[in-house]
Protein backbone atom coordinates (compact mmCIF):
# COMPACT_ATOMS: atom_id res chain seq x y z
CA UNK A 1 0.00 0.00 0.00
CA UNK A 2 1.45 3.19 -0.88
CA UNK A 3 1.11 5.26 2.43
CA UNK A 4 3.17 8.10 1.18
CA UNK A 5 0.61 8.32 -1.43
CA UNK A 6 -2.80 8.40 0.63
CA UNK A 7 -1.12 11.39 3.24
CA UNK A 8 0.06 13.74 0.33
CA UNK A 9 -3.41 12.86 -0.30
CA UNK A 10 -5.05 13.86 2.35
CA UNK A 11 -2.66 16.96 3.38
CA UNK A 12 -3.60 18.51 -0.15
CA UNK A 13 -7.48 17.84 0.52
CA UNK A 14 -7.12 19.42 3.75
CA UNK A 15 -5.20 22.63 2.40
CA UNK A 16 -7.82 22.56 -0.24
CA UNK A 17 -10.39 22.87 1.92
CA UNK A 18 -8.51 25.49 4.31
CA UNK A 19 -8.40 27.52 1.08
CA UNK A 20 -12.06 27.28 0.05
CA UNK A 21 -13.42 28.10 3.33
CA UNK A 22 -10.94 31.27 3.73
CA UNK A 23 -13.50 33.68 1.84
CA UNK A 24 -16.35 32.65 4.06
CA UNK A 25 -14.50 32.76 7.20
CA UNK A 26 -13.45 36.18 5.91
CA UNK A 27 -16.74 37.14 5.29
CA UNK A 28 -18.65 35.73 8.46
CA UNK A 29 -15.59 38.24 10.19
CA UNK A 30 -16.37 40.71 8.65
CA UNK A 31 -19.98 40.01 9.32
CA UNK A 32 -19.33 40.34 13.28
CA UNK A 33 -17.48 43.64 13.19
CA UNK A 34 -19.06 46.36 14.99
CA UNK A 35 -20.58 49.33 13.99
CA UNK A 36 -20.51 52.55 16.65
CA UNK A 37 -23.12 54.70 16.15
CA UNK A 38 -21.91 58.33 17.91
CA UNK A 39 -25.40 60.89 17.73
CA UNK A 40 -26.10 64.41 18.86
CA UNK A 41 -29.93 64.99 19.67
CA UNK A 42 -31.21 67.44 21.33
CA UNK A 43 -31.60 65.91 24.78
CA UNK A 44 -29.15 63.19 24.49
CA UNK A 45 -32.10 60.29 23.80
CA UNK A 46 -32.08 58.28 20.76
CA UNK A 47 -34.51 60.00 18.37
CA UNK A 48 -36.82 58.35 15.54
CA UNK A 49 -33.85 59.43 13.58
CA UNK A 50 -31.49 57.58 15.36
CA UNK A 51 -33.40 54.63 15.25
CA UNK A 52 -33.43 54.71 11.71
CA UNK A 53 -29.83 54.61 11.58
CA UNK A 54 -29.82 51.75 13.59
CA UNK A 55 -31.84 49.78 11.46
CA UNK A 56 -29.82 50.86 8.66
CA UNK A 57 -26.63 50.05 10.13
CA UNK A 58 -28.11 46.77 11.08
CA UNK A 59 -28.35 45.12 7.98
CA UNK A 60 -24.17 45.47 7.81
CA UNK A 61 -23.58 43.48 11.33
CA UNK A 62 -25.27 41.99 14.07
CA UNK A 63 -23.59 43.93 16.60
CA UNK A 64 -24.49 47.85 16.24
CA UNK A 65 -23.86 50.60 19.18
CA UNK A 66 -25.42 53.47 19.31
CA UNK A 67 -24.13 56.28 22.02
CA UNK A 68 -24.56 59.83 23.01
CA UNK A 69 -21.96 61.97 21.92
CA UNK A 70 -21.31 63.28 25.67
CA UNK A 71 -21.44 59.72 27.13
CA UNK A 72 -18.97 57.71 24.36
CA UNK A 73 -15.42 56.57 25.58
CA UNK A 74 -11.99 55.07 24.55
CA UNK A 75 -13.68 51.59 25.16
CA UNK A 76 -16.70 51.99 22.95
CA UNK A 77 -14.61 51.93 19.83
CA UNK A 78 -13.04 47.89 20.92
CA UNK A 79 -13.99 45.79 18.26
CA UNK A 80 -15.73 48.34 16.14
CA UNK A 81 -14.67 48.50 12.30
CA UNK A 82 -16.64 51.18 11.44
CA UNK A 83 -17.55 54.72 13.18
CA UNK A 84 -21.05 56.53 12.27
CA UNK A 85 -21.35 60.46 13.50
CA UNK A 86 -24.78 61.74 13.03
CA UNK A 87 -25.15 65.51 14.40
CA UNK A 88 -29.20 65.98 14.13
CA UNK A 89 -28.29 69.18 15.78
CA UNK A 90 -25.68 71.87 15.67
CA UNK A 91 -23.49 71.52 18.69
CA UNK A 92 -20.04 71.65 20.33
CA UNK A 93 -18.07 68.36 20.32
CA UNK A 94 -15.82 67.91 22.94
CA UNK A 95 -12.57 67.51 22.15
CA UNK A 96 -12.25 64.43 23.49
CA UNK A 97 -14.70 62.91 21.09
CA UNK A 98 -13.00 64.78 18.22
CA UNK A 99 -9.82 62.94 19.41
CA UNK A 100 -11.34 59.76 19.59
CA UNK A 101 -12.99 59.81 15.83
CA UNK A 102 -10.18 61.27 14.29
CA UNK A 103 -7.89 58.68 15.01
CA UNK A 104 -10.19 55.90 13.37
CA UNK A 105 -7.91 54.11 10.35
CA UNK A 106 -11.41 53.02 8.67
CA UNK A 107 -12.93 55.28 6.53
CA UNK A 108 -16.00 57.12 8.33
CA UNK A 109 -19.48 58.22 7.78
CA UNK A 110 -20.75 61.76 9.31
CA UNK A 111 -24.01 62.53 8.65
CA UNK A 112 -25.73 66.33 9.62
CA UNK A 113 -24.35 68.85 11.67
CA UNK A 114 -20.88 69.38 13.39
CA UNK A 115 -19.14 66.82 11.22
CA UNK A 116 -16.87 70.03 10.10
CA UNK A 117 -15.04 69.88 13.53
CA UNK A 118 -13.64 66.03 13.19
CA UNK A 119 -10.49 65.77 11.15
CA UNK A 120 -11.68 62.84 8.47
CA UNK A 121 -13.63 66.38 7.14
CA UNK A 122 -11.55 69.52 7.92
CA UNK A 123 -12.61 72.22 5.67
CA UNK A 124 -16.44 71.74 5.43
CA UNK A 125 -18.81 74.08 5.21
CA UNK A 126 -22.61 73.54 5.04
CA UNK A 127 -24.85 76.15 3.52
CA UNK A 128 -28.64 76.23 4.44
CA UNK A 129 -31.12 74.19 3.96
CA UNK A 130 -33.09 73.55 0.91
CA UNK A 131 -36.19 71.24 -0.09
CA UNK A 132 -35.70 69.24 -2.96
CA UNK A 133 -37.64 66.87 -5.23
CA UNK A 134 -35.21 65.72 -7.91
CA UNK A 135 -31.14 64.80 -7.06
CA UNK A 136 -28.88 63.97 -9.19
CA UNK A 137 -26.16 60.39 -8.99
CA UNK A 138 -23.05 61.58 -10.41
CA UNK A 139 -21.41 57.70 -9.74
CA UNK A 140 -25.25 55.85 -11.27
CA UNK A 141 -25.51 58.96 -13.89
CA UNK A 142 -29.15 59.07 -13.48
CA UNK A 143 -31.41 61.12 -11.96
CA UNK A 144 -33.74 60.30 -8.89
CA UNK A 145 -37.23 61.92 -8.14
CA UNK A 146 -38.32 62.01 -4.64
CA UNK A 147 -42.12 61.78 -3.50
CA UNK A 148 -41.99 63.89 -0.59
CA UNK A 149 -38.81 66.19 -1.01
CA UNK A 150 -35.88 65.88 0.72
CA UNK A 151 -34.28 68.67 3.08
CA UNK A 152 -30.74 68.80 2.22
CA UNK A 153 -27.68 70.82 3.10
CA UNK A 154 -25.30 71.90 0.42
CA UNK A 155 -21.78 70.84 0.57
CA UNK A 156 -18.60 72.72 -0.08
CA UNK A 157 -14.51 72.93 1.01
CA UNK A 158 -14.08 69.26 0.96
CA UNK A 159 -11.20 67.79 -1.20
CA UNK A 160 -12.34 64.55 -3.40
CA UNK A 161 -15.62 63.94 -5.31
CA UNK A 162 -19.45 64.60 -4.98
CA UNK A 163 -21.73 61.32 -5.34
CA UNK A 164 -24.98 63.56 -5.24
CA UNK A 165 -25.94 66.86 -6.51
CA UNK A 166 -29.44 68.93 -6.85
CA UNK A 167 -30.16 72.34 -8.53
CA UNK A 168 -30.97 74.84 -6.24
CA UNK A 169 -33.43 77.64 -7.02
CA UNK A 170 -30.85 80.07 -8.41
CA UNK A 171 -30.16 77.55 -11.16
CA UNK A 172 -26.79 76.72 -9.74
CA UNK A 173 -25.90 73.03 -9.14
CA UNK A 174 -24.59 72.04 -5.43
CA UNK A 175 -24.10 68.77 -3.62
CA UNK A 176 -24.90 67.24 -0.75
CA UNK A 177 -23.08 64.12 -0.54
CA UNK A 178 -19.37 64.10 -1.01
CA UNK A 179 -16.46 61.17 -0.99
CA UNK A 180 -13.34 62.35 0.52
CA UNK A 181 -10.15 61.36 -1.30
CA UNK A 182 -9.55 59.13 1.55
CA UNK A 183 -12.73 57.45 1.00
CA UNK A 184 -14.54 59.37 4.16
CA UNK A 185 -18.09 60.24 3.15
CA UNK A 186 -20.23 62.95 4.17
CA UNK A 187 -23.91 63.22 4.23
CA UNK A 188 -25.52 66.41 4.33
CA UNK A 189 -29.39 65.38 5.50
CA UNK A 190 -30.45 65.69 8.98
CA UNK A 191 -33.95 63.63 8.61
CA UNK A 192 -33.75 59.96 8.34
CA UNK A 193 -36.82 59.42 8.09
CA UNK A 194 -37.86 60.56 4.68
CA UNK A 195 -36.21 58.51 1.45
CA UNK A 196 -33.24 56.61 3.41
CA UNK A 197 -32.83 54.26 0.28
CA UNK A 198 -30.22 57.12 -0.62
CA UNK A 199 -28.49 56.64 2.69
CA UNK A 200 -28.63 52.88 2.87
CA UNK A 201 -26.88 53.39 -0.37
CA UNK A 202 -24.00 55.33 0.58
CA UNK A 203 -23.48 52.89 3.94
CA UNK A 204 -23.56 49.76 1.66
CA UNK A 205 -21.10 51.47 -0.72
CA UNK A 206 -18.62 52.85 2.14
CA UNK A 207 -18.92 49.78 4.04
CA UNK A 208 -17.95 47.52 0.65
CA UNK A 209 -21.13 45.69 -0.08
CA UNK A 210 -22.26 44.90 -3.80
CA UNK A 211 -25.98 45.14 -4.29
CA UNK A 212 -27.02 41.15 -4.58
CA UNK A 213 -30.13 39.55 -5.01
CA UNK A 214 -33.63 41.01 -4.38
CA UNK A 215 -35.59 38.97 -1.78
CA UNK A 216 -39.49 39.26 -2.72
CA UNK A 217 -42.18 38.18 0.10
CA UNK A 218 -46.12 38.14 0.47
CA UNK A 219 -47.93 38.13 3.45
CA UNK A 220 -52.02 36.73 3.07
CA UNK A 221 -52.41 39.00 6.21
CA UNK A 222 -54.92 39.67 9.27
CA UNK A 223 -56.13 35.76 9.37
CA UNK A 224 -58.21 35.34 12.07
CA UNK A 225 -61.33 32.37 12.75
CA UNK A 226 -63.52 34.46 11.41
CA UNK A 227 -62.13 35.08 8.29
CA UNK A 228 -63.50 33.58 4.84
CA UNK A 229 -61.59 30.49 4.07
CA UNK A 230 -62.83 29.70 0.91
CA UNK A 231 -61.01 33.24 -0.30
CA UNK A 232 -58.08 32.11 1.61
CA UNK A 233 -57.46 28.77 0.10
CA UNK A 234 -57.85 30.44 -3.42
CA UNK A 235 -55.33 33.37 -2.66
CA UNK A 236 -52.76 30.39 -1.19
CA UNK A 237 -53.75 27.75 -3.69
CA UNK A 238 -53.27 30.80 -6.55
CA UNK A 239 -49.40 31.61 -4.93
CA UNK A 240 -48.90 28.00 -4.70
CA UNK A 241 -49.79 27.27 -8.38
CA UNK A 242 -47.21 30.46 -9.57
CA UNK A 243 -44.09 28.76 -7.51
CA UNK A 244 -44.46 31.43 -4.70
CA UNK A 245 -43.79 30.74 -1.34
CA UNK A 246 -45.99 33.10 0.56
CA UNK A 247 -46.55 33.97 4.36
CA UNK A 248 -49.41 33.35 6.32
CA UNK A 249 -49.84 36.25 9.21
CA UNK A 250 -52.81 34.23 11.45
CA UNK A 251 -54.13 35.94 14.61
CA UNK A 252 -55.33 32.65 16.68
CA UNK A 253 -58.55 34.32 18.72
CA UNK A 254 -61.07 37.18 17.02
CA UNK A 255 -62.49 39.16 19.57
CA UNK A 256 -65.97 40.32 19.17
CA UNK A 257 -65.68 43.95 20.10
CA UNK A 258 -69.73 44.31 21.23
CA UNK A 259 -70.07 41.45 23.79
CA UNK A 260 -66.08 40.90 24.38
CA UNK A 261 -66.52 36.86 23.34
CA UNK A 262 -63.82 35.08 21.67
CA UNK A 263 -63.92 32.60 18.98
CA UNK A 264 -60.51 30.56 19.07
CA UNK A 265 -58.94 28.85 16.27
CA UNK A 266 -59.91 25.32 17.31
CA UNK A 267 -63.64 26.35 17.12
CA UNK A 268 -63.31 26.89 13.91
CA UNK A 269 -61.89 23.16 12.34
CA UNK A 270 -62.84 24.14 8.31
CA UNK A 271 -60.25 26.93 9.06
CA UNK A 272 -57.93 25.19 10.28
CA UNK A 273 -57.92 22.11 8.05
CA UNK A 274 -57.59 25.38 5.25
CA UNK A 275 -54.54 26.77 7.26
CA UNK A 276 -52.72 23.21 7.71
CA UNK A 277 -53.35 22.68 3.64
CA UNK A 278 -51.83 26.09 3.10
CA UNK A 279 -48.53 25.28 5.20
CA UNK A 280 -48.25 21.90 3.28
CA UNK A 281 -48.25 24.00 -0.10
CA UNK A 282 -45.68 26.49 0.88
CA UNK A 283 -47.51 28.71 3.02
CA UNK A 284 -45.12 29.76 6.48
CA UNK A 285 -47.25 30.88 9.65
CA UNK A 286 -46.02 33.67 11.61
CA UNK A 287 -48.19 35.02 14.64
CA UNK A 288 -49.51 38.52 13.96
CA UNK A 289 -50.71 39.05 17.40
CA UNK A 290 -53.09 37.12 19.97
CA UNK A 291 -55.98 38.75 19.20
CA UNK A 292 -55.03 41.52 17.27
CA UNK A 293 -57.31 43.97 19.44
CA UNK A 294 -56.76 45.99 22.70
CA UNK A 295 -59.71 46.29 25.16
CA UNK A 296 -62.77 45.53 23.06
CA UNK A 297 -61.63 46.44 19.05
CA UNK A 298 -62.43 44.97 16.77
CA UNK A 299 -59.47 41.55 15.95
CA UNK A 300 -57.51 42.66 12.94
CA UNK A 301 -58.62 47.03 13.23
CA UNK A 302 -57.31 47.75 16.81
CA UNK A 303 -53.94 47.35 18.51
CA UNK A 304 -52.58 45.09 20.80
CA UNK A 305 -48.90 45.95 21.97
CA UNK A 306 -49.36 49.37 22.38
CA UNK A 307 -52.45 51.77 23.47
CA UNK A 308 -53.56 53.82 21.00
CA UNK A 309 -56.24 55.83 22.73
CA UNK A 310 -53.89 56.84 25.59
CA UNK A 311 -50.78 56.57 22.61
CA UNK A 312 -48.06 55.19 25.44
CA UNK A 313 -47.32 51.44 26.41
CA UNK A 314 -49.41 49.07 27.71
CA UNK A 315 -50.03 49.78 31.74
CA UNK A 316 -51.89 46.72 32.60
CA UNK A 317 -52.05 43.25 32.54
CA UNK A 318 -55.68 43.18 32.06
CA UNK A 319 -56.57 44.55 28.71
CA UNK A 320 -60.37 45.25 30.37
CA UNK A 321 -58.47 47.45 33.36
CA UNK A 322 -58.51 51.30 33.00
CA UNK A 323 -55.09 52.52 31.87
CA UNK A 324 -52.62 54.67 34.25
CA UNK A 325 -51.81 57.70 32.18
CA UNK A 326 -48.11 58.03 32.03
CA UNK A 327 -46.14 61.19 33.06
CA UNK A 328 -43.49 62.66 31.30
CA UNK A 329 -39.91 62.14 31.77
CA UNK A 330 -39.50 65.80 32.35
CA UNK A 331 -41.93 66.19 35.58
CA UNK A 332 -39.08 64.26 37.24
CA UNK A 333 -35.98 65.50 38.70
CA UNK A 334 -33.60 62.91 36.80
CA UNK A 335 -33.78 59.66 34.47
CA UNK A 336 -32.86 57.27 37.45
CA UNK A 337 -36.32 58.74 39.24
CA UNK A 338 -38.17 58.42 36.05
CA UNK A 339 -37.02 54.84 35.40
CA UNK A 340 -38.19 54.11 39.03
CA UNK A 341 -41.46 55.56 38.26
CA UNK A 342 -41.53 53.23 35.16
CA UNK A 343 -40.44 49.86 36.90
CA UNK A 344 -43.91 48.80 38.00
CA UNK A 345 -45.62 49.32 34.85
CA UNK A 346 -42.66 47.35 32.58
CA UNK A 347 -43.63 44.95 35.10
CA UNK A 348 -47.15 44.84 34.19
CA UNK A 349 -46.26 45.36 30.12
CA UNK A 350 -44.39 42.32 30.82
CA UNK A 351 -46.41 40.65 32.30
CA UNK A 352 -49.51 40.90 29.97
CA UNK A 353 -46.91 40.78 26.59
CA UNK A 354 -45.55 37.27 27.86
CA UNK A 355 -48.96 36.09 28.07
CA UNK A 356 -50.17 36.89 24.75
CA UNK A 357 -47.46 35.86 22.82
CA UNK A 358 -47.05 32.55 24.62
CA UNK A 359 -50.93 31.90 23.94
CA UNK A 360 -50.54 32.60 20.52
CA UNK A 361 -47.48 30.33 19.75
CA UNK A 362 -48.78 27.75 22.14
CA UNK A 363 -52.54 27.72 20.66
CA UNK A 364 -51.32 27.40 16.73
CA UNK A 365 -49.13 24.85 17.55
CA UNK A 366 -51.67 22.56 19.20
CA UNK A 367 -54.01 23.45 16.07
CA UNK A 368 -50.75 21.91 13.61
CA UNK A 369 -50.26 25.46 12.86
CA UNK A 370 -46.30 25.99 13.37
CA UNK A 371 -45.04 30.04 13.79
CA UNK A 372 -42.22 31.02 12.30
CA UNK A 373 -41.94 34.58 12.59
CA UNK A 374 -43.83 37.32 14.56
CA UNK A 375 -45.36 41.01 13.26
CA UNK A 376 -46.46 43.28 15.96
CA UNK A 377 -50.41 44.23 15.24
CA UNK A 378 -49.94 47.73 13.06
CA UNK A 379 -46.34 47.34 13.63
CA UNK A 380 -46.71 48.95 17.37
CA UNK A 381 -44.39 47.97 20.18
CA UNK A 382 -42.10 49.73 23.03
CA UNK A 383 -38.71 48.79 22.30
CA UNK A 384 -39.44 46.60 26.11
CA UNK A 385 -41.57 44.73 24.37
CA UNK A 386 -39.49 43.94 21.25
CA UNK A 387 -36.88 42.90 23.92
CA UNK A 388 -39.64 40.62 25.43
CA UNK A 389 -40.79 39.09 21.92
CA UNK A 390 -36.89 38.40 21.11
CA UNK A 391 -37.38 35.62 23.75
CA UNK A 392 -39.83 34.23 21.94
CA UNK A 393 -38.53 34.93 18.38
CA UNK A 394 -35.60 35.24 16.19
CA UNK A 395 -37.22 37.00 13.14
CA UNK A 396 -40.15 39.77 12.92
CA UNK A 397 -41.80 41.37 9.80
CA UNK A 398 -43.16 44.90 8.56
CA UNK A 399 -42.32 47.67 10.42
CA UNK A 400 -40.81 48.65 13.58
CA UNK A 401 -42.23 51.49 15.76
CA UNK A 402 -39.11 54.06 16.25
CA UNK A 403 -40.47 56.20 18.94
CA UNK A 404 -41.26 55.41 22.56
CA UNK A 405 -43.91 57.80 23.10
CA UNK A 406 -45.82 57.53 20.19
CA UNK A 407 -46.98 54.94 17.87
CA UNK A 408 -47.17 57.74 14.69
CA UNK A 409 -43.74 56.99 13.78
CA UNK A 410 -42.58 53.83 12.33
CA UNK A 411 -40.19 52.89 9.45
CA UNK A 412 -38.22 50.01 7.81
CA UNK A 413 -34.92 49.55 6.19
CA UNK A 414 -34.97 48.82 2.35
CA UNK A 415 -32.79 45.35 2.89
CA UNK A 416 -32.61 42.55 5.68
CA UNK A 417 -31.56 44.13 9.27
CA UNK A 418 -30.51 43.33 12.72
CA UNK A 419 -30.52 46.86 14.64
CA UNK A 420 -29.65 47.11 18.30
CA UNK A 421 -32.96 48.15 18.88
CA UNK A 422 -35.27 44.42 18.36
CA UNK A 423 -32.46 43.02 20.59
CA UNK A 424 -31.15 39.76 18.25
CA UNK A 425 -34.51 39.84 16.16
CA UNK A 426 -33.84 39.95 12.38
CA UNK A 427 -36.46 42.11 10.29
CA UNK A 428 -37.74 41.04 7.07
CA UNK A 429 -39.04 44.94 5.82
CA UNK A 430 -42.02 45.62 3.98
CA UNK A 431 -40.87 48.15 1.41
CA UNK A 432 -44.03 47.92 -0.99
CA UNK A 433 -46.81 48.28 1.26
CA UNK A 434 -50.22 46.49 0.25
CA UNK A 435 -53.58 47.08 -1.96
CA UNK A 436 -55.37 49.72 -1.16
CA UNK A 437 -58.85 49.84 -2.15
CA UNK A 438 -59.95 53.60 -0.91
CA UNK A 439 -57.65 54.56 -3.93
CA UNK A 440 -58.71 55.32 -7.81
CA UNK A 441 -55.61 53.05 -8.44
CA UNK A 442 -55.40 50.19 -5.81
CA UNK A 443 -52.23 49.13 -6.93
CA UNK A 444 -50.62 52.55 -7.59
CA UNK A 445 -48.51 52.92 -4.42
CA UNK A 446 -47.01 48.88 -4.27
CA UNK A 447 -46.08 49.83 -8.14
CA UNK A 448 -44.19 52.98 -7.55
CA UNK A 449 -42.40 51.65 -4.32
CA UNK A 450 -41.59 48.43 -6.80
CA UNK A 451 -39.99 50.79 -9.16
CA UNK A 452 -38.19 52.27 -6.39
CA UNK A 453 -36.85 48.62 -5.04
CA UNK A 454 -35.89 48.08 -8.75
CA UNK A 455 -33.67 51.59 -8.35
CA UNK A 456 -32.23 50.12 -5.17
CA UNK A 457 -31.09 46.93 -6.19
CA UNK A 458 -30.46 43.92 -3.66
CA UNK A 459 -33.19 44.93 -1.08
CA UNK A 460 -36.16 43.28 0.06
CA UNK A 461 -39.44 44.06 -1.67
CA UNK A 462 -42.33 43.24 0.77
CA UNK A 463 -45.64 43.92 1.08
CA UNK A 464 -48.84 42.61 2.08
CA UNK A 465 -52.46 41.41 0.27
CA UNK A 466 -55.83 41.20 2.50
CA UNK A 467 -57.30 37.42 1.17
CA UNK A 468 -60.99 39.27 1.25
CA UNK A 469 -60.43 41.40 -1.72
CA UNK A 470 -60.64 37.96 -3.77
CA UNK A 471 -58.38 37.29 -6.51
CA UNK A 472 -59.14 40.50 -8.41
CA UNK A 473 -55.79 42.36 -7.94
CA UNK A 474 -53.46 39.20 -7.04
CA UNK A 475 -52.23 38.06 -10.41
CA UNK A 476 -51.40 41.63 -11.30
CA UNK A 477 -49.66 42.53 -7.76
CA UNK A 478 -47.33 39.05 -8.68
CA UNK A 479 -46.46 40.25 -12.03
CA UNK A 480 -45.70 43.52 -10.96
CA UNK A 481 -43.15 41.99 -8.07
CA UNK A 482 -41.49 39.56 -10.28
CA UNK A 483 -40.71 42.23 -12.78
CA UNK A 484 -37.85 43.53 -10.64
CA UNK A 485 -34.58 41.98 -12.30
CA UNK A 486 -32.34 39.61 -10.15
CA UNK A 487 -35.16 38.33 -7.09
CA UNK A 488 -35.80 35.59 -5.60
CA UNK A 489 -39.16 34.21 -3.43
CA UNK A 490 -38.80 34.41 0.05
CA UNK A 491 -39.22 31.13 1.87
CA UNK A 492 -38.94 31.58 5.31
CA UNK A 493 -38.98 27.35 5.88
CA UNK A 494 -35.48 27.63 4.34
CA UNK A 495 -34.59 30.21 6.52
CA UNK A 496 -32.98 29.50 10.48
CA UNK A 497 -35.46 30.22 12.63
CA UNK A 498 -36.24 29.35 16.45
CA UNK A 499 -39.86 29.83 18.20
CA UNK A 500 -40.44 28.91 21.62
CA UNK A 501 -41.67 29.34 24.68
CA UNK A 502 -41.66 27.16 28.18
CA UNK A 503 -43.64 24.07 26.89
CA UNK A 504 -43.18 24.53 22.80
CA UNK A 505 -39.71 24.90 20.47
CA UNK A 506 -39.82 25.26 16.45
CA UNK A 507 -36.96 25.22 14.92
CA UNK A 508 -36.03 25.58 10.97
CA UNK A 509 -32.38 24.48 10.52
CA UNK A 510 -32.81 26.44 6.64
CA UNK A 511 -33.63 22.71 4.68
CA UNK A 512 -36.86 23.24 4.35
CA UNK A 513 -38.41 21.37 7.30
CA UNK A 514 -39.63 22.38 10.31
CA UNK A 515 -38.58 20.57 14.00
CA UNK A 516 -41.19 20.51 16.65
CA UNK A 517 -41.59 20.18 20.66
CA UNK A 518 -44.92 20.48 22.03
CA UNK A 519 -45.45 19.91 25.48
CA UNK A 520 -48.48 21.84 25.61
CA UNK A 521 -51.58 19.22 27.37
CA UNK A 522 -54.89 19.46 26.46
CA UNK A 523 -55.54 20.47 29.94
CA UNK A 524 -53.24 23.47 29.73
CA UNK A 525 -55.80 24.57 26.33
CA UNK A 526 -58.56 24.18 28.60
CA UNK A 527 -56.97 26.42 30.72
CA UNK A 528 -55.99 28.65 28.52
CA UNK A 529 -58.65 28.85 26.58
CA UNK A 530 -61.70 29.31 29.88
CA UNK A 531 -59.33 31.21 32.17
CA UNK A 532 -59.22 34.36 31.77
CA UNK A 533 -59.32 36.54 35.15
CA UNK A 534 -57.35 35.75 38.58
CA UNK A 535 -60.89 35.30 40.11
CA UNK A 536 -61.38 32.63 37.63
CA UNK A 537 -58.40 30.71 38.28
CA UNK A 538 -59.19 30.77 41.97
CA UNK A 539 -62.60 29.07 41.05
CA UNK A 540 -61.41 26.68 38.58
CA UNK A 541 -58.68 25.81 41.13
CA UNK A 542 -61.30 25.60 44.28
CA UNK A 543 -63.72 23.28 41.88
CA UNK A 544 -60.94 20.65 41.27
CA UNK A 545 -59.96 20.38 45.28
CA UNK A 546 -64.22 20.27 45.55
CA UNK A 547 -64.07 17.40 42.81
CA UNK A 548 -61.01 15.91 44.65
CA UNK A 549 -62.67 15.36 47.71
CA UNK A 550 -65.74 14.17 46.27
CA UNK A 551 -63.93 11.59 44.30
CA UNK A 552 -62.29 10.48 48.20
CA UNK A 553 -65.78 10.39 49.64
CA UNK A 554 -67.29 8.56 47.19
CA UNK A 555 -64.37 5.94 46.90
CA UNK A 556 -64.32 5.59 50.60
CA UNK A 557 -67.39 5.16 50.87
CA UNK A 558 -67.58 2.42 48.89
CA UNK A 559 -64.58 0.81 50.58
CA UNK A 560 -66.38 0.57 53.55
CA UNK A 561 -69.77 -0.90 51.72
CA UNK A 562 -67.46 -3.17 50.38
CA UNK A 563 -65.22 -4.08 53.98
CA UNK A 564 -68.99 -4.28 55.07
CA UNK A 565 -70.20 -7.08 53.35
CA UNK A 566 -66.80 -9.24 53.57
CA UNK A 567 -66.90 -8.72 57.08
CA UNK A 568 -70.97 -9.89 57.55
CA UNK A 569 -69.82 -13.12 55.07
CA UNK A 570 -67.17 -14.27 57.27
CA UNK A 571 -69.86 -13.51 60.27
CA UNK A 572 -72.61 -15.59 58.54
CA UNK A 573 -69.82 -18.32 57.69
CA UNK A 574 -68.50 -18.91 61.25
CA UNK A 575 -71.98 -19.27 62.37
CA UNK A 576 -72.47 -21.89 59.98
Amino acid sequence: MNYKGITLLCVTMLLLSAIAAFPVSAQAKERDAGILIIYSTLDGKESSQVKMLDLLAGHFTSHVTAKNDLDVEASDFKGKDHVIYYGQTKRKLSKKLVSLISSVKKPVVAIGYNAGQISQFSGLSLARKENVFQVHSRSEKTDVSLESGLNVLSVSGLKGKALYTFKADDGKTHSFIWKTKKANVYIGLTNLLNDNLIVAKQLREAFGEKAGTTLLYLRLEDISPMSDETLLLQAGTYLHKRHVPFILAVIPVYLNPETGDKVYLSDKPKMVKVLKKLQSMGGSIIVHGYTHAYRYSETGEGFEFWDAKADQPITSENAEDPPSILEKEQDFPNEQAYNSYLKPFREKEETYTKQKLTRAIEDLTSSGLYPLAFEAPHYTMSEYGYQIASQYFTSIFGQVQLSGTTWKTSGASPYVTAPSMLHGMTLYPETIGFVDTSKQNPLGDMEEHISQMIDFEGGVAGGFYHPYLGMKYLPELVDEMERIPDSEWLDLKKTKQTVKTDKVEIHTSGDGTIQVKNGVSAIDEFFDHHQQTPLEKALWILSAVVLLFVVMFVSYTFYLRATLKKRIFKERRSLG
